[in-house]
């Protein structure tokens, strides 16, 4: 099969990947001149790198793991103690650290109790608060869609406190929403792995450029085994036969149409919604795509002369707009500036900054960053870069879960990858990967049942 492929982010890569090695033709089209989607990474004129966010890797990502140990690149990160390292102006520094030699869920309960900035009442009300998702299944957390964290966090008797002080800057860590915006199924689900895998606290950041590190080693295996990946090809329409109830082509901006076999949109879902031909918007399949919104959110780093923080593993604040942030020439080997630090920062929530001009962002940053490091005051600024993204990772909003599509589409020879599909993980690359592995297998089912109408295809063509 000749299988067509819209989007060189982790699930259009995992898909193409998988199946150039199962022997079919694939081509897989980007419109960016990068690839790697929401895990890209560039170089600016001083060849330094820029990301397009703070790529944080869990022990809890197992397909995304065994996918790179699959194809080579299972020395990809460089990896970090299991613990959550908050950062305030009244307590400092203070971790919640997983006890290395007590098993799941003690290790992490241990954690939460040796937790400065909470009083014991609060800690014993969180440990207790979390017994009921302990105890609990998956089943039970997808259960939890239809209420906000902070309303199901408060219903079981955990208070404000552990909320404010710990879950609304978990919450944005995962959706870069607050815990009363997003729904208790996103929060939850990452406690309920981390409550039953000991690994699964650990984090990892790339040693440095995804892009180098992950992206193109497996854009040069994709070619070698005789795919293509395209850059600046932008699909622009989806063609499609209503008829046969098939897609007949992906048009590019410049007028050509790429055919095959077999579609695949591996695009963010808000892209997807512009390239859907009319005769299949009413559809409710592709109807309910309107209600998964992306997140407003913004990466900015700052290049200092001078270390800062100190700090070789990510940092979390409550009560800041910087939700997540680490200094990359810690945390990154391959980004090591000597004593300078590179400080990287998640800004969230980002809807009433993401359209601040650049030097009133970084002002704003600076006085949020100055306030949790002093130290920063007597800091050299050598230059910033601020990547801004409308829509980020879906909005798990209460009740949005439901409308999560299925990787298998009404029309016969089109299927869809990404993060916002049906899959039981987070909007992350680990559900990206989930989400792609699922999409090879409805294909391969689709196939199976002879589904797949096979026909001659062009290899790319304009009208």
């Amino acid at each position: 099969m000749r299988i067509v492929i819209a989007g060189a982010g982790p699930a259009g890569m995992v898909v193409a990947r998988t199946m150039v090695e199962r022997g079919h033709d694939v081509i897989v089209l980007e419109k960016r001149d990068v690839p790697g989607g929401k895990v890209s990474a560039w170089q600016d004129a001083d060849g330094d790198w820029i990301e397009s966010g703070l790529h944080v890797f869990f022990g809890a990502y197992h397909n995304l793991l065994a996918f790179l140990e699959r194809y080579g690149l299972g020395d990809t990160f460089n990896w970090k103690p299991a613990e959550m390292i908050f950062a305030s102006e009244r307590h400092g520094l203070a971790p919640i650290r997983f006890v290395p030699w007590l098993p799941t869920p003690f290790n992490g309960l241990a954690g939460v109790l040796a937790f400065k900035p909470l009083p014991l009442r609060d800690k014993l009300r969180m440990g207790l608060g979390l017994l009921r998702v302990i105890l609990g299944d998956q089943a039970y957390v997808d259960a939890q869609d239809n209420e906000t964290y902070a309303s199901w966090h408060l219903r079981h008797g955990m208070g404000q406190r552990s909320l404010d002080e710990v879950m609304h800057t978990m919450a944005l860590a995962l959706n870069f929403q607050r815990a009363d915006r997003v729904s208790a199924k996103l929060p939850l689900t990452a406690m309920l792995h981390f409550a039953h895998e000991k690994e699964a606290p650990r984090m990892a950041l790339v040693k440095g450029s995804p892009d180098t590190n992950i992206w193109r080693p497996l854009i040069a295996q994709i070619e070698r085994l005789g795919g293509k990946v395209e850059l600046n090809a932008r699909v622009s329409a989806i063609e499609y036969d209503s008829e046969t109830n098939q897609v007949t082509g992906f048009r590019l901006d410049d007028g050509r149409l790429v055919t095959g076999d077999v579609y695949v949109s591996a695009m963010p879902v808000h892209n997807l919604r512009k390239v859907i031909p009319p005769a299949l918007r009413e559809l409710p399949y592709f109807a309910n795509l309107s209600h998964l919104k992306g997140s407003p959110v913004i990466t900015m780093q700052l290049f200092f002369d001078r270390r800062i923080a100190g700090v070789d593993n990510l940092l979390f604040s409550a009560g800041t707009h910087l939700s997540v942030y680490a200094d990359m020439a810690m945390v990154a080997p391959e980004y090591h500036k000597g004593e300078r630090s590179i400080m990287q920062f998640v800004v969230a929530p980002a809807a009433e900054l993401i359209t601040l001009p650049d030097d009133e962002l970084v002002q704003f940053v600076m006085s949020e960053f100055v306030r949790l490091h002093p130290n920063a005051r007597e800091a050299k600024l050598l230059k910033y870069t601020i990547v801004r993204i409308p829509n980020s990772v879906y909005q798990a909003l209460p009740g949005v879960d439901k409308y999560r599509p299925d990787q298998a589409t009404p029309v016969r020879n089109f299927f869809l990858a990404g993060d916002y599909t049906r899959q039981h993980f987070l909007a992350s690359i680990e559900g990206a990967v989930i989400s792609a592995n699922r999409c090879v297998e409805r294909i391969t089912e689709a196939q199976a049942r002879g589904d797949l109408v096979l026909q001659p295809y062009m290899s790319v063509a304009a009208d």
